[in-house]
């Protein structure tokens, strides 16, 4: 897939094949995401406001139609149709749409169910415009909290590319599963749900303040009791880690302020952090290193080096 194969999808120019290949190669890469969100603004204000790079020459202007632009193409999002054969062959057309967040984002989803979703930063979800069947499926990349509406005769289902789907009649909980991250995560704060390992169809069942974690290159689901407040609180600005390995700490700052670490000493990667990220600026969450761990962080052009204290 290339930019031109992004600009025929924002411009609807695809065949119905060709929308899902493209709709999937953007599920998978945060970078061809950041790109089709910028194709789509684009493509929204030269609908609204005539040629978009020609009539913009005040650079303020510019930002603003540029950000409505890009609120607009958020909220319309992008749409294509897949083709599900039922029992008898006939074929049932449904719009599909495509959610994606940047790095340092979040967005909020209704779906036509009424279910609530919040989407954490450089993640992307797939759903359909309409729950059509006897289930409701999505499809998520990376991190989101679902406050899903019960509803006993059709069973929510949230697929992962990772190995492991999540299913739920009415629950609040949180699905990790970020391509890079060595596990995936599923967080129950209440209800019951299901989750079930593709590769060897092992199924368990999480009850309330109960974690399912999957770990890839181990091909192993362990469950532990956890405080959900430490895996939910995200999507109120706030990162809590207790007794938590800097690799894993690294990796949510990185998502929460679209910054760069670099580490001097590898060993304290597995240094065991405890503290809380409450709606701190980086430089905040600098010192915040500084005072509550022995490791010293410098941040240099959007980038933070990370070093022992001597």
């Amino acid at each position: 897939m290339n930019k031109k194969d992004i600009s025929k999808l924002v411009e609807g120019r695809l065949d119905d094949s060709k929308k899902k290949d493209v709709i999937d190669s953007l599920l998978k890469n945060p970078k061809l995401q950041k790109e089709y969100q910028k194709e789509k603004a684009k493509h929204v204000a030269s609908m609204i406001g005539g040629d978009f790079n020609k009539r913009n020459k005040n650079p303020k202007i510019y930002i603003k139609l540029f950000k409505y632009a890009a609120l607009f193409a958020m909220l319309a999002s992008i749409g294509f149709i897949i083709n599900n054969n039922a029992k008898k062959e006939s074929v049932v057309e449904n719009k599909m749409t495509l959610v994606t967040t940047s790095i340092g984002e979040k967005k909020e989803v209704v779906l036509s169910d009424g279910t609530i979703v919040t989407v954490n930063s450089n993640s992307a979800l797939s759903y359909p415009t309409s729950f059509i069947g006897s289930t409701r499926e999505v499809v998520l990349k990376g991190e989101a909290f679902f406050d899903v509406t019960e509803n006993k005769e059709m069973p929510f289902i949230v697929k992962t590319n990772e190995g492991m789907d999540i299913k739920v009649l009415g629950t609040t909980f949180n699905v990790k599963s970020y391509p890079e991250d060595s596990n995936i995560e599923t967080t129950l704060v209440t209800g019951k749900v299901e989750v079930v390992e593709r590769s060897d169809n092992k199924t368990v069942f999480l009850y309330p303040s109960q974690r399912a974690t999957y770990v890839k290159n181990d091909d192993q689901l362990i469950i532990d009791k956890v405080d959900t407040e430490n895996y939910v609180s995200w999507k109120d600005g706030k990162l809590i880690y207790d007794e938590t390995p800097l690799r894993e700490v690294i990796k949510g700052l990185e998502r929460m302020y679209d910054i760069t670490f670099q580490v001097k000493s590898e060993e304290i990667l597995d240094y065991k952090f405890k503290g809380t990220f409450d709606n701190l600026t980086i430089e905040q969450a600098i010192d915040l290193f500084e005072l509550s761990s022995p490791i010293k962080g410098t941040l240099k052009n959007n980038n933070v080096t990370l070093d022992i204290q001597k």
